[in-house]
């Protein structure tokens, strides 16, 4: 029997980013009134860069009707390759045949893009979307939750759900002594141009353990260079407004020493006039391609799982798949956390220890990472695989095995 509201009140959702909009098209199809509010204004979609959706993240999209519309706008990424400071390749790793069997391809795309599609598909499905609109508070009535807006706006609900990030306001509201984020000690910063010099990369994702930076860049065929660079930086640094001129130019002093297209890739970044917020830089070249430069601290909390650009396409599947066989929104949400809460810890373990990796010193350190990586890669692969190979379109009250 599925959750029922009260005929007058929508379910509420808090954040207008892929779990949310993900969430809204899901309780849509599932027949709920959905309100939907987002604090900052609709431009702010537009920010991040891009990201990399693994099988199971399009497959999740098919429950949403979008895998197909959402592949189009991205790469088919059917491996990577990692390499040292010296080009010597570490690694390369052909996921092609785990894709097949996962029924799916990787892709990469903008972050935007997906945003976009998930709006246009919200707003199709008549979700009620409503931008400036930063909770305030939250208040349980016998039959409601009643929140309160920034704004001065007060509405009902039937219930409430948080998809407002690692900052998230309605976790501080509804469970105010949960602990804070962690910084990981990692920061990153990425951006999308034309750079006709760069050779393809055949639909592999490129990265280097620079001397003092993590590098990674993608090209497809007749498209532009996607690229990120992550780095280790002081936590007032990296939660601080950075400066985007003082943070491009801290970036090309990072890869001074490393592989010639690298350097000319954070190179492009000169000369750049500059519009920001707190953590998104919008830029243009003087050239007909824009910019997009992010700069984000990697906050993954002690307890909320998930790494700062994981995709969180499986748990709207999830959680409602719980809300349309429970009767009541607490039952739902318990036997939701049951079904997810081993893999996302099993998953923010894995995403610190790659995260650790990217911070090695020392010579000696050094020597033994290239040398164990390798057969580190391979074998994380092989839990990589199991991971997407889950199937939240298929079966999303079936609990993984990781």
């Amino acid at each position: 029997m599925a959750v029922t509201t009260p005929s007058a009140l929508p379910v509420a959702i808090i954040g207008a980013g892929v779990a949310g909009l993900a969430l809204a098209v899901m309780l849509r199809r599932q027949g709920l009134g959905v309100c939907l509010f987002e604090a900052r204004s609709r431009e702010a979609l537009s920010e991040g860069v891009f990201f990399t959706l693994a099988p199971n993240g399009i497959n999740a999209l098919r429950a949403l009707g979008l895998a197909e519309r959402v592949s189009a706008l991205g790469v088919p990424t059917l491996g990577f390759e990692i390499m040292n400071a010296a080009g010597r390749r570490l690694i390369h790793l052909d996921e092609r045949q785990s894709m097949r069997e996962a029924g799916a391809e990787s892709v990469t795309l903008r972050r935007s893009d997906l945003l976009g599609a998930l709006l246009d598909e919200a707003f199709a499905l008549g979700a009620d979307i409503r931008f400036d609109h930063a909770l305030g508070e939250m208040e349980e009535q016998p039959d409601c939750v009643r929140l309160a807006f920034g704004n001065g706006a007060t509405v009902d609900a039937a219930w409430l759900a948080g998809c407002d990030g690692v900052w998230s306001r309605v976790r501080r509201v509804c469970f105010p002594a949960s602990p804070d984020p962690v910084y990981t000690g990692l920061t990153g910063v990425g951006g999308v141009v034309e750079l006709p010099f760069v050779e393809p990369t055949d639909g592999r994702m490129h990265m280097v353990f620079g001397k003092k930076a993590f590098f990674g860049y993608m090209k497809p065929d007749d498209g532009p260079v996607l690229w990120f660079s992550s780095f280790p930086l002081d936590e007032d640094a990296a939660l601080a407004r950075p400066d985007p001129l003082h943070l491009a130019a801290t970036v090309r002093q990072l890869h001074a020493g490393d592989p010639r297209t690298i350097r000319r890739i954070v190179e492009s970044v000169t000369q750049i006039p500059r519009t920001y917020c707190s953590t998104c830089c919008i830029c243009r070249n003087g050239t007909p391609t824009g910019w997009l430069f992010w700069a984000m601290p990697r906050m993954p909390s002690r307890r909320i799982p998930g790494r700062a650009r994981r995709w969180p396409s499986r748990t709207p599947s999830c959680l409602a798949a719980c809300l349309d066989a429970t009767p009541l929104p607490a039952q739902a949400f318990a036997a939701f956390q049951a079904l997810r809460q081993d893999r996302v810890e099993h998953i923010v373990k894995v995403s610190r220890r790659i995260g650790s990796q990217k911070q090695v010193k020392g010579r000696v350190a050094l020597f033994l990472r290239d040398l164990m990586l390798p057969f580190f890669v391979r074998l994380g692969a092989r839990t990589n695989r199991a991971m997407t190979r889950y199937r939240a379109d298929l079966a999303p009250l079936e609990k993984p095995s990781i």
